[in-house]
């Protein structure tokens, strides 16, 4: 049986001068600094926060032709767009969605994203329903989200 040796975790030992400076509170034996601020001659550390990133472009829009495809086959209906969409397409939708509606499941396949400007991408995708092809092209705008704001299918109308 092999004996276990403990190690110790790192330890960082502040100075504090030799004196107990304002602002220090002593708990038994461990000194703890309320606010004693960067150690001379070192620039303080910037303040640590939730920073939201930009979602990733190809998986929104990834994500988001799915969505539209699922719409468009009967799979979901159109108000799960809601959030996805500008307003202006969202009012559209009704008349676009359950196209196919009752066919066979269908699949995305390749999903391109070309960014021409920034915030604007143009996203051609392919989709397999049952045997049949369809390209699927939409163009997506950012506005604190990637939202779509243009569909058009080789979809054919029901």
């Amino acid at each position: 049986m092999r004996k276990r040796t403990r190690r110790t975790g790192p330890i960082r030992l502040i100075p504090y001068g030799g004196h107990a400076a304002l602002g220090i509170a002593v708990h038994g034996s461990l000194a703890v600094a309320l606010d004693s601020g960067p150690p001379p001659g070192r620039a303080p550390r910037p303040v640590l926060g939730v920073v939201r990133s930009r979602p990733d472009l190809r998986t929104e829009a990834r994500l988001i032709a799915r969505l539209v495809l699922e719409v468009l086959t009967g799979l979901r209906p159109y108000h799960h767009l809601a959030g996805r969409t500008t307003p202006t397409l969202f009012e559209r939708l009704e008349s676009l969605a359950a196209r196919l509606a009752g066919r066979a499941t269908p699949r995305l396949g390749t999903v391109r994203v070309c960014e021409p400007a920034r915030g604007v991408a143009e996203v051609a995708a392919v989709a397999t329903i049952g045997a049949h092809v369809q390209a699927l092209a939409l163009r997506l705008e950012y506005d604190r989200r990637w939202r779509c704001a243009a569909i058009e299918t080789t979809v054919p109308p029901g």
